[in-house]
């Protein structure tokens, strides 16, 4: 099945066997809601959504009929929130430039995430650990529709989740703001009140994320075919590939190449449209 997510006004530019048109209001900008079969390959169907992606909101290519949702695993930074932790804690340091620089270059997919984590928490030796206090108050603010798509969720008794590379520090504080199940992240190292420039423990990459994913199926008795995982860069790509229905957030194209669902326009409630 295929659901697309149009602006108005816009216009499919290749052939579709439409099953339902309706029209999805957000904030007073109507969307128009296409739902039909998705015919020839997976790969060639979102070969031509991509061609043509200024047209959609959002899109998703999979099997509703079957599809039920009980756990929703989320990327935190430029994904739930719309910043990226590490960049904004660097700023407080003198670092941001050179840490936004190594960041763009692992989100790409062109570096090792562990290496650039590391690269960038070393960077951040010798800040205080009351700033991470003044980053998370003054410089990080959530994802238009986050709060609404998990009052959403919750009331269906979906389970929800932060999977952050970032930091735990920040992923606890949001998971308990929304009233989310819970986060895993990387930990700082904090010594004598100052951050060391090290983390402590497994480090969150994309690995650790698909594995993270099987573990909470296990624990919240979910098969994979009934979740979804949201992100928006390389580091999601095992974790979204491994779900039932990975979705790219405004994400990178080693992101969007790699799944076959995608929010363009920034608002997370676009995802619930997305799903039956």
């Amino acid at each position: 099945m295929l659901i697309l997510i149009l602006r108005e006004p816009r216009r499919v530019e290749f052939e579709l066997q439409i099953e339902s048109r309706s029209t999805i209001q957000l904030d007073g900008i109507a969307y128009e809601k296409i739902i039909a079969r998705a015919t020839g390959p997976k790969e060639s169907v979102r070969e031509k959504i991509l061609a043509q992606k200024q047209s959609f909101a959002a899109y998703a290519i999979h099997d509703t009929a079957k599809f039920q949702l009980k756990l929703a695993v989320f990327d935190t930074d430029s994904t739930f929130i719309n910043q990226e932790v590490i960049d904004e804690i660097a700023d407080f340091a003198g670092f941001k430039k050179e840490v936004a620089a190594i960041t763009e270059q692992a989100m790409q997919g062109n570096l090792d995430f562990n290496e650039a984590l590391a690269k960038r928490v070393a960077l951040l030796k010798g800040l205080k650990a009351e700033t991470l206090n003044a980053v998370k108050q003054t410089r990080l603010t959530l994802t238009p529709g986050a709060r609404e798509l998990m009052e959403v969720f919750h009331n269906r008794g979906v389970k929800t989740w932060l999977l952050s590379g970032g930091f735990n520090y920040f992923t606890s504080r949001f998971r308990t703001e929304l009233g989310m199940t819970g986060d895993v992240a990387n930990e700082l190292e904090i010594i004598d009140g100052y951050l060391t420039g090290r983390t402590l423990g497994t480090i969150v990459n994309r690995e650790r994320k698909a594995a993270l994913l099987r573990e909470l199926c296990a624990k919240h008795g979910a098969d994979l075919t009934q979740t979804i995982a949201v992100g928006d860069g390389a580091n999601d790509i095992d974790m979204a590939q491994a779900s039932g229905l990975g979705i790219a957030f405004c994400a990178k194209p080693a992101l969007v190449n790699a799944t076959f669902a995608a929010v363009f326009d920034r608002d997370l409630r676009f995802i619930d449209h997305l799903l039956p």
